[in-house]
């Protein structure tokens, strides 16, 4: 009986030994998990230098007439003239020009140098878009009867304008008083004279019935070394179609 009690006491104390083995260090151990860090993507943006755009000022070059040209000016001078009311410049040297016929007038008209004329003249009369550059003009009636009150109307194409008025009648063969105007440059217009560049000074008559006569002084403006050259002046008559498209154009007149 005391072997039995003692075998069973070793059994028990086998199965209690076995139970406290410990597990498998396999099973027991935490297994190892990779970490992931996600790191957000830099977009590089590229350098913006700002610039600033500067526009060039374009630089106002006086308009002054060559003087080579001024001084181998031998063109025609004028011949109408009248004794009791000379001419108000004196006129020795042209650039060109001449008298034409047109309808019950005779028309002349020159281009030529003037130092008196320049841009910033103190009297009006004497201003000049172009310095020392200007046109003569005078006429002479030519119809047996009685003008009228007669209308000059003249300028540099497009811009003609009302100027004169003289009366209140003429006979025939009646001189004007010869008359000098500096160059007047269209104000609506753009002139670029480093190429050669074309004018055109219209001159209308208009006597009290409405008859127009008239002549263009045509002329080419070009930059030279020393100033404007003037070039291929002339003078022609204005045709019936000219007359009349340049009749609806003219302003009224202001006494």
């Amino acid at each position: 009986m005391k072997s039995l009690n003692n075998s069973l006491t070793i059994c028990i104390m086998a199965v209690l030994i076995s139970s406290c083995q410990p597990q498998s260090a396999v099973a027991t151990s935490l297994a190892e998990v990779p970490i992931s860090v996600t790191v957000p993507t830099v977009t590089e943006v590229p350098a913006v230098i700002a610039t600033e755009t500067v526009t060039p000022i374009p630089i106002q070059v006086p308009l002054v007439v060559s003087p080579k040209s001024c001084a181998s000016s031998n063109g025609q001078l004028p011949t109408l003239s009248n004794t009791e009311t000379p001419s108000t410049r004196p006129v020795n040297s042209t650039l060109g020009g001449g008298l034409v016929q047109s309808k019950e007038f005779t028309i002349e008209l020159f281009l030529y140098c003037d130092s008196v004329f320049q841009p910033k003249a103190p009297e009006t009369y004497y201003q000049s878009d172009i310095g020392g550059l200007a046109i003569y003009y005078n006429w002479r009636y030519d119809t047996p009867r009685e003008s009228g009150l007669i209308y000059g109307f003249f300028g540099i194409e497009p811009d003609i304008r009302w100027q004169t008025g003289e009366g209140p009648s003429t006979s025939q063969g009646h001189i004007s008083q010869g008359q000098s105007i500096g160059i007047h440059l269209a104000s609506n217009r753009v002139y670029g004279f480093s190429k050669l560049t074309s004018l055109r000074f219209i001159y209308i008559l208009q006597t009290e019935p409405g008859q127009l006569s008239g002549a263009v002084l045509s002329f080419d403006i070009q930059q030279s070394s020393d100033g404007l050259q003037p070039s291929n002046v002339l003078v022609t008559a204005l045709s019936d179609t000219e007359l009349e498209s340049i009749k609806g154009t003219l302003p009224p007149v202001t006494p």
